[in-house]
């Protein structure tokens, strides 16, 4: 799957989300815990320009290539969840063009229920780079999703779910008879094309209502 048709969730996802880090590592026999991040996410204005595949189960490798950093300069890779946190899961020395491939492995504590990014951050844990969103499945090859179905969201010929993180999804499929405006959550796979045209699309295949999200 070519991971650029998403690209436009990363704007969506860095200007929406709050992050409650807590980055843990093991260097040897360091333990180092990085939180307090968030703030600095909202700084972040490089966007790592592609991996491959863009959609997987835990334990999936994937391969990020990127430019536009800080030439032959060690960085570490890692990936999070809006509101559970990032964790390492590679280091990197840039070229002298300030480039870098990597491969890495989705973590086991990857959840289908939360939208993932990649992120690089310097030695010093400031972030550098974010990606769009890496769709983590569950062992059903589905994701699940939480928010509020919208009607006439411009740019989209279907309803859509709209996220607590402020990300959209098309809906396809039996929405059974929930409406716009109705809390729900939904369970069903990533549509090869979306009917929105920046956003992600799911095919639903179970949908429920869910209780109001918290102020």
């Amino acid at each position: 799957m070519c991971t650029k048709k998403w690209g436009t969730l990363a704007t969506g996802i860095r200007t929406a989300v709050v992050f409650m880090i807590a980055v843990a590592l093991f260097q040897g026999t360091e333990y180092a815990l990085a939180q307090d991040v968030q703030s600095s996410f909202n700084n972040v204005s490089r966007s790592i320009d592609s991996f491959s595949p863009g959609i997987g189960r835990a334990g999936t490798t994937v391969t990020l290539t990127t430019g536009g950093m800080p030439a032959i300069t060690p960085v570490r890779i890692g990936i999070g969840a809006t509101q559970v946190g990032f964790e390492e899961i590679g280091q990197a020395l840039t070229t002298q063009k300030g480039e870098l491939t990597i491969d890495v492995e989705i973590p086991a504590w990857a959840d289908p229920s939360f939208s993932h990014v990649f992120i690089v951050f310097d030695f010093y844990f400031a972030p550098i780079a974010l990606s769009s969103e890496f769709f983590v499945l569950g062992p059903d090859g589905n994701v699940s999703r939480e928010g509020r179905i919208m009607n006439d969201v411009p740019g989209c010929g279907a309803p859509a779910l709209l996220t607590d993180d402020g990300i959209l999804y098309a809906l396809t499929g039996n929405l059974e008879d929930f409406g716009a405006g109705d809390r729900v959550i939904v369970e069903g796979s990533i549509s090869s094309s979306s009917l929105c045209t920046k956003d992600a699309g799911i095919l639903v295949t179970e949908i429920g209502a869910t209780e109001k999200a918290s102020p």
